[in-house]
């Protein structure tokens, strides 16, 4: 688990919502088909020399049939919401949503998604010291990025919720031609919110880095898959008191990684073993010690006459 790659992961999450009492009345034949309602949410962006990161959403469109990596346009899709407006990534956090608009959909089973920005209309991102970066979109004008389905999306009559998890730490890489520029790679996924629970808690180190006390701007990820085949699925962030929370994870088991923040005196720490159900949150508490303590143990680790 290496910093590079824990310090550039973060996610932005579209939320569609349907809700039964926006399809039917008491006695009433269902004549309308569920509704639809698009909620954007973030967790902290993982740099922090940035300020903002904007993205012009155009519109978010589903599809029953799956993306096999044929052309977008041989699909049939069906769009749920066209904000068609500016979304600063970064001011939703832990959970806060942002509405995008409602629309229709048929009950069915949902095995692709289509979110649309518009990179020429998008701001992009700007550093703290108020200068704006240079990004890459590798792209012009409407452009259409396809979301990781990791199971199809089941929406009843009754509705259903599906979340668009937008990774703005991969879909916007730093520097990677060493000139300071961002280049952008959509890296999205999507879930039935339902189907989902959520790992949460606080990072804090132990005495041997000092009074004991919380751990802010920690990087946390969460791992799915399995052995041979691990892919980063969640990446969030401590606040100031060192609490995170990862949402819409499916059930199973994760790797959890904590990396602390550049510059600190403590090490990193990892969990190959935690759980999550459906419709519940799964409590992680986390504590760091101080990295020379780390290597300390690492060394007693080692077994006589072995190399280290």
């Amino acid at each position: 688990m290496s910093r590079l790659s824990l310090a550039l992961l973060a996610v932005v999450t579209i939320l569609v919502a349907c809700y039964k009492d926006d399809v039917t009345t008491a006695g009433a034949p269902n004549s309308r088909k569920p509704m639809a309602k698009v909620l954007l949410t973030d967790v902290p962006f993982p740099f922090d020399s940035v300020q903002s990161v904007q993205v012009y959403i155009v519109s978010i469109a589903l599809s029953t049939h799956p993306d096999t990596g044929t052309s977008a346009d041989s699909m049939h899709w069906v769009t749920v919401a066209a904000p068609h407006r500016q979304i600063d990534l970064l001011t939703l956090q832990q959970g806060l949503t942002d509405s995008l608009g409602i629309g229709e959909v048929t009950a069915d089973q949902y095995k692709a998604v289509l979110v649309t920005i518009n990179v020429d209309s998008s701001a992009g991102i700007r550093f703290t010291n108020g200068s704006q970066a240079v990004v890459r979109w590798n792209g012009a004008g409407q452009e259409s990025y396809g979301s990781f389905v990791e199971v199809p999306i089941d929406v009843p009559d009754t509705g259903a919720v599906i979340v668009v998890d937008f990774d703005v730490g991969r879909s916007f890489v730093y520097n990677q031609l060493g000139d300071g520029a961002f280049d952008f790679f959509a890296a999205i996924r999507a879930v039935n919110r339902g189907a989902t629970g959520s790992i949460a808690g606080t990072v804090r180190h132990d005495a041997s880095a000092g009074p004991v006390g919380p751990v802010a701007n920690a990087t946390v990820t969460a791992w799915g898959g399995g052995a041979g085949n691990w892919y980063i699925l969640s990446t969030g962030k401590t606040d100031a008191t060192g609490h995170y929370r990862l949402a819409y994870l499916l059930p199973g088991t994760y790797i959890v990684g904590v990396e602390p923040p550049s510059g600190s005196n403590v090490g990193a720490a990892l969990d190959s073993n935690v759980a999550v159900n459906k419709g519940f949150e799964t409590t992680h508490d986390v504590t760091l010690k101080a990295a020379a303590q780390l290597a300390d143990m690492l060394v007693i680790q080692v077994a006589p006459g072995s190399t280290p």
